[in-house]
């Protein structure tokens, strides 16, 4: 027997600092909840159970998020759902024109009232916001740029990547053009006669010219009145040769003059394509001669077209091979006024709005040259129009907790410029008639658009449900790896504790047990 080194005492220390260690760990658990509270519980799962975490405070946040893109979208719909009540009006009130027993005056008053439809349509276009970003004026729209300035993109679909797309516009679009045949035979200080009287009607609407007018006075009536049908009236000086490299399409490339008298009187729509035309009617041969437009007094006048753009795919030759810039071999093109649409497979859409004169198309407007009531061509320039489709733009929503993980709006613009009702006139029948069928295409786009969000916001209905599973599932996760088990943990505390009174126990007996040796000395 030793009492220098008592090796009991120091087994029985032993045991009782491991029983109280893991008791005190036990107590930690139990008091906290959590069986991970340190990173020496656990380093690999403490590691795990942080990056979870973050995952799913991420995640969290993504919900959020998403909840926005929700709101964005509704924002974004209210709006189209008023623009598309004020088009079902604006379906009613043309059909309302186009019946000839209106008046113009009556004609007049549905015209007001489609013009301030259009002002409330770019109102609303221009002032929905969410968090101060315009969401239909074509802010959160693809962005689509081009080598030549008025050139502007209508529609691009996701199909179509980041890229250059090239068109070639091989004649520009052309409004229809009225020309006077002669020059205006009246002076200043001339005045209408009783037997000079009459009316000039344009498309059907008919211009009043009275005894005693001058020719100012005739010529504001005309400028006003074919304001009126949507189109305008100027003159050009003799022999002047249409030329829209240098004045551009505001008066199809004439240059008006500030006088009248012995000029040529022009009469032109403001709208370009193939479905404009200008019947011109003068029911007084005097009256008509005046003017310089004799062909409008005999078999009922005369009339003239406008024509639609012509384009093709621009192309380029890489190793030695001739292929499209941008677009596939199966896409189509089409043209209708200075609009210039490309289709392809799976549904992709191109669609590009070009001004009346890139390619410097000049046109003979006098009358021996028209061919079909359309001006001839004396001159044009094949023009490559490069279109650069980026990826910028849109509304991205981070809908997940990692890098990229988002869903991209992209939200077209809904104006009258889009809708195509901009220039909406019902003053005559045959514009009625035009008005309709502008109507139901404007209508067909903006079903398009809604539709479009329509499709967003049930994706967004399925990312947030994706994102609260995902979100459960990982919390139910992280539980299971960093939560305490009461019941195993409380079993193993109360054995920890019969451990540890067992060791204080025996401890206390193992110091005695030197003390025994005093007996021997005896």
């Amino acid at each position: 027997m030793r009492i220098g080194t008592n090796i009991s005492a120091i087994i029985s220390n032993n045991a009782l600092q491991r029983s109280q260690s893991a008791l005190s760990t036990s107590i930690e658990r139990l008091s906290s909840g959590y069986k991970l509270n340190t990173s020496k519980d656990d380093p690999a799962g403490m590691a795990i159970s942080e990056k979870m975490r973050s995952q799913i405070r991420g995640l969290e946040q993504s919900e959020n998020n998403a909840t926005d893109g929700v709101s964005v979208l509704n924002t974004a719909e209210g709006a189209l759902e008023e623009i598309q009540a004020m088009l079902s009006r604006m379906k009613e009130l043309t059909v309302q024109a186009a019946n000839d027993v209106n008046s113009d005056g009556e004609r007049q008053a549905v015209q007001d009232e489609l013009d301030n439809i259009n002002k409330e349509i770019d109102r609303i276009s221009e002032q929905t916001e969410f968090n101060t970003q315009s969401l239909i004026s074509g802010n959160l729209s693809r962005r689509v740029y081009s080598d030549h300035a008025g050139v502007n993109q209508l529609e691009c679909s996701d199909g179509f990547v980041a890229g250059n797309y090239g068109i070639v516009i091989t004649e520009d679009a052309r409004q229809a053009v009225a020309v006077g045949e002669n020059t205006i035979q009246m002076t200043d200080a001339d005045k209408i006669s009783a037997d000079q009287a009459g009316v000039i009607s344009v498309n059907g609407y008919g211009i009043e010219v009275k005894e005693g007018d001058d020719l100012n006075t005739i010529m504001n009536s005309l400028v006003e009145g074919v304001n009126k049908t949507g189109g305008r009236a100027f003159t050009i000086a003799p022999d002047a040769v249409c030329d829209t490299a240098g004045n551009g399409t505001a008066c199809a490339g004439y240059l008006p003059q500030t006088s009248y008298s012995g000029n040529s009187l022009v009469i032109m729509t403001n709208q370009f394509g193939s479905d404009q035309k200008l019947t011109i009617e003068c029911d007084n041969v005097k009256l008509a001669g005046l003017l310089g437009i004799d062909s409008a007094a005999y078999d009922g006048g005369f009339t003239v077209d406008g024509s639609d753009v012509k384009a093709d795919f621009a192309k380029e030759t890489v190793d030695g091979v001739e292929k499209r810039i941008g677009f596939e071999d199966s896409a189509i093109i089409s043209t209708k006024g200075t609009k210039i649409t490309i289709n392809d497979v799976n549904n992709k859409t191109f669609v590009t709005d070009v001004p009346g004169n890139i390619s410097g198309t000049v046109y003979d407007d006098s009358f021996g040259a028209k061919i079909d009531g359309k001006s001839q061509v004396t001159s044009k320039k094949d023009t490559n129009v490069i279109q650069e489709v980026t990826d910028v733009g849109t509304m991205s929503v981070h809908i997940g907790a990692n890098e990229n993980q988002v869903i991209i709006l992209d939200i077209p613009e809904v104006s009258t410029y889009t809708l195509g009702t901009e220039y909406i006139n019902v003053m005559t029948s045959y514009t009625s008639q035009q008005a309709i069928a502008t109507v139901d295409e404007a209508v067909s786009k903006a079903n398009a658009v809604r539709s479009k969000i329509g499709a967003y916001a049930n994706r967004f209905d399925h990312t947030i449900n994706n994102l609260q599973s995902s979100n459960q599932n990982l919390t139910s996760a992280l539980s299971t790896m960093t939560d305490t088990d009461m019941a195993e943990e409380m079993t193993e505390y109360t054995s920890q504790t019969v451990l540890t009174q067992a060791a204080t126990s025996i401890l206390s007996q193992a110091n005695q047990r030197p003390a025994e040796v005093l007996q021997i000395l005896q």
